[in-house]
């Protein structure tokens, strides 16, 4: 007598792809609504306490396909108030973000696609925070319209806290290109071979405000605080994880390049830098500013509910910002070379969402 197992059961049948959306493939909308902690820790210096409040913020996001004509990566708008603060320059009185709020965050990242794999993308990101600096001893606060010739000893010093909006802006024009939709990409999965992350090369500028000190490595300028500009432009790079439920959620961005600091409206730190006096056409300064910035993601988005459309779910944390520092374009033979610092920011945020795809 013979016994035969029973044949096994079929696997039950694959479910939809997620998210389950209601327009379709050509044409994709993701609304998503979230809320979290937003901060920016600036240098301190000997005599200024510099803070920004750490607020609770709500935020609005929109990303969007439509047909192949047009990428929306991602419209962002966060504040802690109906309107974000305005930069209004400094000033010691009372708060001036009191009638806008205290913080805000805008980001745009849109892409024009060529091939289903290159695309040319704009991405722009600013943010802004309410900025206190608290002398703890008398201090000369310069005005930014004050001309180069004043002697600073003539400003009075003064133990008032200064009030002013930071903003923090960078902008990027580059080529992002997705490996996995290039139809000319060889890659063997049955070797276990995947994909590169979708990536972007290209160029990136960067601007910021703060209340600042004069830095150079470990010694400040500890007498005079400046409303100053922080500026700069060089190559851009970023990269990101295939956004997808059930998965991590990473991104990153990152700009090096030569910088300026606009001390007043007609002086910049880079002309006070030393020169041996052989500068000319060809030769560049001995000294100049560089500057390093990036910025960081990583989170996970769950589908909570696969419905149709699906509900998702995101907790992501955000950290980054920027240095500024000094570089010798010269050194004598043996001499050890050296990039002191003169600034640096760091911005972080704990975020949630809720995104529901159509």
């Amino acid at each position: 007598m013979n016994f035969e197992p029973a044949p096994a059961d079929p696997p039950p049948p694959p479910g939809p792809s997620l998210p389950q959306r209601i327009f379709g493939p050509r044409f994709k909308l993701d609304p998503t609504l979230g809320g979290g902690l937003r901060g920016w820790i600036p240098a301190q210096y000997p005599t200024v306490d510099v803070r920004t409040t750490t607020q609770f913020t709500w935020s609005i996001e929109m990303s969007a396909t439509i047909a192949s004509l047009i990428k929306i990566h991602r419209g962002y708008y966060e504040s802690n108030g109906l309107a974000g603060p305005r930069h209004q320059g400094a000033s010691v009185v009372a708060d001036v973000g009191d009638k806008y709020g205290k913080a805000a965050w805008l980001l745009g990242m849109v892409g024009i696609p060529i091939t289903k794999a290159w695309e040319p993308v704009i991405r722009y990101e600013t943010r802004a925070f309410q900025t206190r600096a608290t002398p703890n001893r008398p201090v000369r606060i310069v005005p930014y319209d004050t001309s180069p010739d004043t002697d600073l000893a003539t400003i009075p010093e003064t133990t008032n806290r200064l009030s002013m909006i930071s903003g923090f802006e960078t902008l990027v024009l580059a080529v992002r290109y997705d490996q996995s939709s290039d139809t000319s990409a060889t890659i063997d999965s049955n070797r276990g071979e995947v994909p590169f992350p979708p990536f972007y090369v290209g160029v990136g500028a960067i601007q910021y405000s703060k209340p600042y000190q004069v830095t150079v490595g470990d010694s400040v300028l500890d007498s005079v605080l400046f409303d100053s500009t922080f500026r700069g432009a060089g190559l851009a790079l970023g990269a990101e994880l295939p956004g997808r439920p059930n998965w991590f959620i990473f991104n990153a961005a990152a700009q090096v390049g030569l910088g300026e600091v606009r001390l007043l409206k007609d002086l910049t730190l880079n002309e006070l830098l030393p020169s041996d006096g052989k500068q000319s056409g060809l030769r560049p300064p001995q000294w100049l500013i560089g500057y390093v910035q990036g910025d960081v993601s990583f989170g996970y988005l769950w589908a909570v509910l696969p419905t149709k459309p699906t509900v998702l779910l995101s907790a992501v944390a955000n950290g980054g910002g920027a240095t500024f520092f000094y570089f010798k374009t010269r050194s004598e033979q043996g001499e050890k070379a050296s990039t002191p610092p003169l600034n640096w920011d760091f911005l972080w945020g704990i975020r949630g969402y809720v995104t529901i795809p159509l």
